[in-house]
């Protein structure tokens, strides 16, 4: 990496368990290896935790804790660290809130030539002070590896791999849960640095550079957005997947020639489609269907390596001050046709379902509207309805009113995703049907019985998803 801040973000996690879509301010119960550790050993923590940190530098009587029958290190010293605490006017907040505070002792800090003499100079200390706390009781008990939000806004990770670590800093395991009036203290070896720039700045100093992506941004007028204090999660296309995509485009050779307005959209539509709103770390990630600010979603595949549709992410966790940013080796690319023009592509101009949409008078709906999720009937499915019906024919018997009800009778409001798909009633534009997850049946008011394809599900439009079914729904 090519930045000093950068090198303390976990930037090339290999992806093993990726689980739940929730940012959680406490970590969850995980042991930590096989060490036994009594907090209550510390008679001298019964002050808050500044006062106890301090007593740590006074009280010679706190002596080292012993971990399975092995003595532990040298007592630490805080004194930097409750300096620094006090000139920036934060030790009221350690002193009077329920928190756990990751402490680097003296040591940790003379690693960087700071001492509580020149403590002060250090800038923007306060941030870095506050990515050292974590709301709440966390003893060592609690910890497991994944991601917890500091006060500072930004996320330390948390790796058991070998030992304890935060981050890069190593959790000195002859002092964990040194208890406080208001909280738990740990101590750590090495200072933690959140991020320090915005989506826009990281990416600028990250190896490889994203300039690719970052002059798509700003042709598609996306840049500023990338840079405000909102928070986004990018999946970022190296340069050499901007360069693998415009060799494949015909009269393309550089990003420079998506001048037209038209073009210019294009572009917009496919940076959108690699951003997600909030902040999403590899531990929130799960297979299944992820939406975009382009309002199509993307599919997460988990198996061994993690996929974003048909990329791979090859570095992940990456933070700015204003998201998070997972590296992918190919250019992600939306889809391109609305749900009416989908349709005809796929089944043609001439077939009973799009001529049933023309003459119901729902073209401008599955052309402009929506978002929609549309169960779609094969053209089998539509033959074997007019043998159904007693006096039908052909669907040129059935007026518009009765095949408006019917297709809206299959269309549902908002993107509904398989992997959103729950088993009871579904309500549509006209009514409810009943569905089952587990069979992929679909149970319509008459009582018969249509199956979704598996192998047609998630057919995604710019205005909403298809799934494909074998009969047509009667309401």
């Amino acid at each position: 990496m090519k930045s000093k801040i950068l090198s303390q973000s976990p930037q090339f996690l290999t992806y093993k368990l990726l689980i739940s879509l929730f940012f959680s301010s406490l970590l969850i119960l995980v042991s930590c290896n096989n060490e036994s550790i009594d907090g209550n050993e510390y008679e001298a923590s019964k002050g808050n935790i500044v006062a106890v940190l301090k007593s740590f530098d006074t009280n010679s009587e706190v002596a080292s804790k012993t971990i399975n029958g092995k003595r532990g290190n040298e007592k630490p010293t805080f004194k930097a660290l409750t300096v620094a605490l006090a000139k920036t006017g934060l030790s009221g907040i350690y002193s009077s809130n329920q928190l756990t505070a990751f402490a680097p002792t003296d040591a940790a800090f003379e690693k960087l030539g700071l001492n509580h003499q020149n403590i002060a100079s250090v800038p923007n200390l306060a941030s870095i002070l506050l990515y050292h706390v974590v709301v709440g009781k966390v003893y060592s008990t609690d910890l497991q590896n994944g991601f917890v939000e500091t006060l500072n806004g930004a996320s330390v990770e948390i790796n058991l791999g070998d030992g304890v670590m935060v981050n890069m800093a190593n959790v000195d395991l002859a002092y964990v849960d040194i208890e406080a009036r208001n909280g738990v203290i740990h101590a750590i070896d090495s200072v933690l640095f959140p991020p320090a720039g915005n989506i826009v700045e990281v990416a600028s100093s990250f190896d490889p550079e994203f300039t690719s992506l970052l002059k798509a941004a700003t042709i598609a007028g996306l840049a500023d957005v990338l840079m405000m204090e909102d928070m986004y999660t990018v999946f970022a296309p190296t340069n050499e997947a901007f360069e693998n995509l415009i060799s494949g485009l015909d009269g393309f050779n550089s990003l420079d020639d998506f001048d037209s307005e038209d073009e210019i959209e294009l572009l917009r539509k496919i940076v959108l489609y690699h951003v997600v709103p909030g902040k999403v770390f590899s531990t929130d990630l799960s297979d299944g269907y992820t939406p975009t600010a382009n309002g199509a979603a993307v599919m997460v595949k988990i198996d061994g390596n993690v996929y974003i549709n048909d990329a791979m992410v090859t570095a992940a966790n990456v933070q700015a001050t204003n998201g998070i940013i997972h590296v992918i080796d190919k250019v992600l690319l939306p889809p391109m046709q609305n749900l009416k023009d989908l349709a005809i592509s796929a089944f043609g101009i001439d077939s009973s379902l799009v001529q049933a949409v023309i003459k119901a008078g729902l073209v401008d709906a599955l052309e402009s509207g929506g978002p929609y999720t549309v169960f779609i009937p094969t053209e089998e499915a539509f033959v074997n309805l007019i043998g159904e019906l007693d006096g039908v024919e052909s669907l040129d018997d059935l007026d518009a009113a009765t095949l408006e009800a019917v297709l809206k009778y299959h269309i549902v409001e908002g993107r509904v995703y398989s992997s959103d798909l729950m088993s009871g009633w579904v309500e549509t534009l006209n009514g409810t049907f009943n569905i089952d997850v587990n069979t992929l049946e679909i149970t319509d008011n008459n009582n018969r019985v249509a199956m979704l394809d598996a192998a047609s599900l998630n057919i995604q439009a710019t205005n909403g998803v298809v799934h494909i079914i074998n009969k047509v729904l009667l309401p």
